[in-house]
């Protein structure tokens, strides 16, 4: 059984990296649940057991999403993108910034997975129709995702599949990835910068887009949902059913001035997200079950005995790479079953987690917000982006797709 068990959740991983004809990953791994289930590999008992351990994963995605609909809904997000074009007076080096800077504080309060589902189609539109290259602002929300997926723990779900046992206090978190994440967003920024230098050098075009202020109950509901999940944080209280609460409460405020938004934020939920965390949980159990947990307990006892800082640098580069080649969320769910059972030196754990989350940006399909970044980057080219782009920012976003494509297949030489 642990044979059978190992291969069929490697098919199900290779089916979620690679998404053959561009299905969506939440199948194969949901898919591959139920098959390890069904074929016995993976008894019910153990995989109910699996799915438990991630309920307050489930509803921190759900109420994180919710809370990014609602900003959408209520043109937060369109109104941030505007407002930044204009305050670049001109300048595509300044506009790179200020989206890169509204990047980090959209991941650091909200995840990293609302500044690519709903950041980065405002961002493209706004940018298309000001004439400018959009590659460098599609690969600035793209990348900024993840460099600043460690400031907060509310940052990225990763954090809490790792800390699924119990999520360090706020202080005691930025004691330990307070330095290592402002290296990681200013790095990557000057990366970005170095490699999209010539397109950045051409003055940007004028472009007033007429978007209404978001009423004042929008930012009223978002500053209160950042202060109540840091406040939580801050204190390791429960952070899936604070965050699901709060999207619940967006959801009402919402309903206070459109009938249909409470449709709206729900339909927009990225569902099959949630699906696909599940599936995960079952597939890293039956992981364990044929012998992966012996891996992270092997690095981690040569990294006890090795020589600092090489030990830490030797266990991010290991997450990084296997975050890599396998997809963060199960890479981040088995070091983190092992953090909590064994108690490594937080030291070594803390240079887990930023392997974890940070060493995604080395290639396209190393995290769940970049594989939603190659699904939301052609739905702005075509009629399903909510911004509504006119034809000739179509036109412009069908350039940047199909680039965006092609580095599925072979990221950009140069990239972080």
């Amino acid at each position: 059984m642990p044979a059978l068990a190992l291969a069929i959740a490697l098919a199900a991983l290779a089916g979620v990296f690679v998404r053959p004809w561009r299905t969506n990953p939440a199948w194969w791994a949901a898919g591959g649940a139920i098959l390890l289930v069904a074929s016995r590999a993976v008894a019910p008992a153990q995989a109910g057991t699996a799915l438990g351990r991630g309920l307050n994963v489930y509803l921190f995605l759900i109420g994180m999403m919710a809370l990014a609909e609602f900003a959408r809904v209520e043109g937060v997000f369109a109104w941030v993108a505007a407002v930044a074009v204009r305050a670049a007076n001109g300048s595509r080096r300044r506009l790179l910034a200020l989206v890169y800077a509204s990047g980090v504080v959209t991941t650091t309060f909200l995840s990293n997975d609302a500044t690519i589902v709903v950041l980065t189609p405002a961002v493209l539109v706004v940018v298309a129709e000001a004439d400018a290259p959009p590659l460098p602002y599609a690969f600035a929300c793209a990348l900024v995702a993840n460099a600043a997926s460690t400031v907060l723990p509310i940052a990225n779900p990763s954090n809490l599949l790792f800390f699924a046992g119990g999520m360090p206090p706020l202080g005691a978190w930025l004691a330990s990835f307070g330095l290592a994440s402002l290296a990681a967003i200013i790095s990557t920024y000057a990366i970005i910068a170095l490699l999209f230098r010539r397109e950045l050098r051409a003055p940007l075009a004028r472009h007033e887009r007429n978007v209404p202020r978001p009423h004042a109950a929008a930012f009223t509901m978002l500053a209160l949902a950042a202060i109540t999940l840091v406040v939580t944080a801050s204190r390791a209280g429960a952070l899936g059913a604070v965050t699901l609460a709060l999207g619940v409460l967006a959801a009402l405020v919402a309903c206070a001035r459109r009938r249909d938004a409470l449709f709206a934020i729900a339909r927009g939920i990225d569902w099959p997200i949630v699906v696909l965390t599940m599936g995960l949980f079952v597939i890293v159990e039956a992981l364990d079950l044929a012998g992966a947990a012996a891996l992270p307990r092997a690095l981690f006892a040569w990294a006890a005995h090795a020589v600092q800082p090489l030990a830490q640098l030797a266990v991010a580069g290991a997450a990084a790479a296997a975050s890599n080649a396998a997809n963060n969320l199960p890479v981040g769910l088995e070091l983190g079953r092992f953090v909590a059972g064994a108690h490594p030196p937080t030291p070594l754990a803390s240079a887990a987690l930023l392997g974890v989350n940070i060493g995604p940006n080395f290639s396209v399909n190393g995290s769940l917000a970049t594989v939603l970044w190659l699904a939301i980057v052609p739905a702005c080219a075509s009629h399903r982006c909510s911004s509504r782009p006119s034809a000739r920012s179509r036109r412009r976003l069908r350039w940047v797709a199909r680039h965006c494509w092609r580095a599925e297949r072979r990221p950009p030489r140069g990239q972080p």
